[in-house]
């Protein structure tokens, strides 16, 4: 079976809260899915951390125009999370409905990296949402858009690196990969891409031990990172906690 084949029998899937939940998430799975000819996959968890915090009696809600403090509520934040769980599927409905994808939406309590790296046995690629602080984070409109591309045995991260360039085909770029082998597949299908001088790509090539020295600098400066399910679990989790950013996860 090809990789194409095997597209053909698997769906994207968005996981967002809360706190990562945006309409630019959005449309990148939505891209992503219609670069599949996929059905998408919404994915809304309430945080379950996030509560238990909300009904300690020693929390408290400072207001960001006003800087009071208030105790917090558990049936507040719960509403608040289902307030922005209907946007969420809204989005979906528009966005997905726009170009004619299928789509679905579920609603689950749980933690949202613990419960994107569950699903997705019939998953090609999981996309996990950006945090608010990301989203905030100041950038020159000069700026290059950072990618962070950490290889390993999957056949479907060159059409995700593909799917990213495309939606920043009118910025530069620059893309950290994080390689083991530089004779690779997917490295020469970089080295080709950069090639074709239409844009300029900045390239940036790291040895796999090299990545884990670095991330706790970087980690925050990246826009996107593609990184393969095929990781270690505990180096899974390691690279995901360093960083601020949408991330691709791809089976």
């Amino acid at each position: 079976m090809t990789a194409q084949d095997d597209d053909k029998e698997r769906d994207v899937m968005l996981a967002a809260d809360v706190g990562s939940y945006s309409i630019t998430t959005v449309n990148l799975a939505v891209q992503m899915a219609a670069s599949m000819n996929a059905r998408l996959r919404g994915l809304f968890i309430e945080d379950e951390d996030l509560l238990q915090m909300t009904g300690l009696p020693i929390t408290r809600e400072i207001s960001l125009t006003t800087a009071r403090e208030r105790p917090t509520d558990v049936d507040q934040m719960q509403r608040a999370m289902r307030s922005v769980a209907r946007q969420f599927e809204e989005a979906l409905k528009q966005e997905a409905g726009a170009l004619r994808i299928g789509w679905s939406f579920d609603y689950v309590r749980g933690r949202l990296r613990d419960l994107g790296l569950k699903h997705g046995a019939d998953v090609t690629y999981i996309i996990l949402g950006q945090p608010v602080s990301h989203r905030l984070r100041s950038r020159s409109e000069r700026a290059p858009r950072k990618i962070l591309l950490v290889a390993n045995q999957s056949v479907h991260q060159k059409r995700a690196l593909d799917v990213v360039l495309e939606r920043f085909r009118h910025e530069n770029v620059e893309l950290t990969l994080a390689v083991d082998n530089a004779d690779s597949e997917l490295a020469h299908g970089v080295a080709q891409i950069q090639g074709e001088g239409k844009r300029r790509i900045v390239l940036n090539e790291l040895k796999r031990e090299q990545l884990f020295d670095q991330l706790p600098q970087l980690g925050s400066s990246f826009d996107c990172a593609i990184i393969s399910r095929h990781e270690k679990p505990e180096d899974l989790r390691r690279i995901l906690k360093t960083l601020s950013c949408p991330v691709i996860l791809v089976a």
